[in-house]
């Protein structure tokens, strides 16, 4: 379909396509506009209107070509390419693939094709990449990620303008048809050539493309606009998700080393739609550093453990992290390793004025009064201390806790030592840090770095009187209150 300007006839779709340009500012006089042609109807249409707008407008505009050599007809369409663009004194960059995969073709081509784009836009100083995506693409893709499935936006389908390499990626043909490129070509007579494999119904794509799409478009004439309309909701939708939790993540999460942890009571405040979207952008922002991708299955899991109500609980979130919620914090950490020490199932003679290391991270030792200034806090160590009356024949051991000890914290009062950790509600990955010393009969002097015993603090005439202290490694025992 054609109409008249200034006593020519000019494609409607041709018009549409320019006017469209102008008011999304695809192009200006100085731009330097790289199109992606393979030579099937959709680029050589995108190519004859960039053209067009091009003697409108003045930008200049390359050509780039990818010679994949999966086809026969690689050669004739890129050597027809080629007198086409010398034709229209238009500079031409081919690449082909040497070595083409034998498995994921599909992608390793994509990714060929993409690195190719960016080399040429670096090299030749590209502002922007034009690729021939048009309305039936947009369809196919946003229907390809439904059926795949995944987070939301990653149904938003093809974005129409997008940062890329050196500059930016723009697809100024989605919201044409297939059937309108057809018909330009056909108007314009142009020359194309027809990829036989996009007639394989052993790809996804094209069965959607053949079987599907069609009857979409018999149910509602309208149904292109309308997904056109349903990825830009998407897209936004996102954007203010995004926006919104990108910056609450921004003024509640602490990053220490190896760990992240923000406030449980702001996640305990959320409706249930909020911590779904607060958890995802915030497995989206720390990727960089974490590696992690959170699966679906994953955020059910987190969803359920707030549905309990448990003031702890721990999940495995990839092969290193571990996310998990110690009464007031969610903690996302690294996996502690497993290297237990020598130390670790001893009972080790706790002998004054010689310190013993526990592990890469732990000390302790047992000194007169007097004797203690040199051992300090510094910024990558914490230091616990307290004083301690022994009796002159009883002899201290440093071990880890059992089931069933016990600690006396007042004259009157002793507790199970799991039970203390309960009412201080210290943590679990702290509860497994922890050290008591003892006597020959397991009574308990000090739970370390936590709690000192009654038994410690009675002066007597017939007990010696030391500091004990204990250090450790901030990040690699946890933050201690």
């Amino acid at each position: 379909m054609s109409v008249e300007k200034d006593g020519k006839k000019v494609p409607l779709l041709q018009q549409s396509f320019i006017r469209h340009g102008n008011e999304q500012r695809f192009w200006q006089k100085e731009s330097r506009i790289l199109a992606a042609v393979s030579g099937g109807v959709d680029s050589m249409v995108l190519l004859h209107l960039l053209l067009q707008a091009q003697r409108q407008i003045g930008f200049s505009l390359g050509v780039v070509h990818i010679n994949h050599q999966l086809r026969e007809e690689s050669a004739e369409e890129a050597a027809y390419l080629r007198s086409y663009c010398e034709k229209k004194n238009l500079p031409l960059y081919v690449s082909v693939w040497e070595d083409p995969a034998k498995t994921a073709i599909e992608t390793a081509a994509r990714n060929f094709r993409y690195q190719a784009f960016t080399r040429v836009m670096e090299e030749e100083q590209y502002d922007t990449l034009m690729t021939a995506h048009h309305g039936d693409d947009q369809i196919e893709t946003v229907l390809m990620k439904i059926i795949r499935g995944g987070q939301l936006s990653t149904f938003s389908g093809i974005k129409e303008v997008q940062p890329f390499a050196t500059g930016r990626l723009v697809r100024p043909l989605l919201s044409f048809s297939k059937e309108e490129l057809y018909a330009y070509a056909a108007e314009s007579q142009l020359v194309y050539f027809e990829d036989q494999t996009n007639q394989l119904l052993d790809v996804q794509r094209n069965r959607l493309r053949h079987l599907v799409v069609p009857q979409l478009k018999q149910e509602n004439t309208q149904v292109m606009r309308h997904f056109q309309q349903f990825s830009q909701q998407i897209q936004w939708a996102d954007q203010v998700i995004q926006k919104c939790m990108g910056q609450l993540i921004e003024k509640e999460v602490e990053q220490l080393k190896d760990r992240f942890q923000f406030s449980a009571e702001m996640i305990e405040k959320m409706e249930e739609a909020e911590r779904y979207y607060f958890f995802h952008s915030f497995f989206d922002k720390v990727f960089s550093e974490t590696g992690v991708i959170l699966k679906e299955q994953q955020m059910t899991s987190i969803l359920e453990q707030w549905q309990q109500k448990k003031s702890q609980w721990q999940l495995s979130i990839g092969n290193n992290w571990v996310l998990k919620r110690e009464y007031h914090f969610v903690v996302l950490a690294k996996k502690e390793k497993q290297a237990a020490t020598q130390t670790e199932d001893q009972r080790l003679l706790l002998i004054p004025e010689q310190g013993i290391q526990l592990n890469e991270t732990e000390w302790i030792g047992l000194v007169k009064p007097g004797h203690s200034e040199d051992i300090k806090a510094t910024d990558s160590w914490s230091l616990f201390s307290h004083d301690i009356w022994v009796p002159a024949d009883v002899q201290l051991y440093v071990e880890k806790r059992k089931a069933g000890d016990r600690i006396q914290l007042t004259e009157k009062l002793t507790k199970k030592v799991s039970r203390y950790f309960i009412d201080q509600k210290v943590p679990n990955s702290q509860r497994q840090h922890a050290w008591i010393i003892t006597d020959a009969k397991r009574n308990i002097y000090s739970l370390i770095p936590f709690a000192f015993s009654y038994l410690s603090i009675r002066e007597e005439t017939d007990k010696i009187h030391y500091i004990l202290l204990y250090k450790y490694q901030k990040e690699a025992i946890g933050r201690r209150t």
